[in-house]
């Protein structure tokens, strides 16, 4: 069973930036289940990984809609993802250092942050769309 699931409120009404965070959801449960395995300890990195990689495209693709849609609060927005960059970095270099901690404190980390980011912060540009989204 999944750790977090998709729920159509949390979406911001453009399907690519939903798609993209789906497949947020879809790597946190993976690396939940990753680190989760009964029949022993399973290397999180590949998976860490890819949640970095795409969170960072993500970020680019997010910020350019808003830069798109002329939303005013891009500044903060883009300072919400340099913060969490720097928080999913500094964990990441834990978890490199085999701490396993530092990975059930990574996947907490994501969870929140993924859910208040999306539920709160990104469905502010929801309502900026751009005339081609609508």
């Amino acid at each position: 069973m999944p750790l977090f699931a998709w729920k159509d409120e949390y979406s911001v009404a453009v399907e690519r930036l939903d798609e993209d965070h789906k497949k947020l959801f879809r790597l946190l449960n993976e690396l939940y289940e990753t680190t989760m395995q009964i029949k022993g300890v399973i290397d999180p990195l590949p998976v860490i990984d890819l949640l970095r990689e795409y969170s960072q495209y993500h970020f680019l693709a997010e910020e350019q809609y808003m830069r798109d849609c002329a939303f005013a609060e891009l500044a903060a927005h883009r300072e919400s993802h340099r913060d969490f960059k720097r928080r999913i970095d500094d964990l990441y270099l834990q978890c490199r250092d085999n701490q396993s901690d530092a990975t059930r404190d990574l996947i907490v980390l994501l969870g929140n942050w993924l859910l208040h980011h999306v539920l709160e912060e990104d469905r502010r540009y929801s309502t900026f769309k751009k005339d081609d989204d609508r």
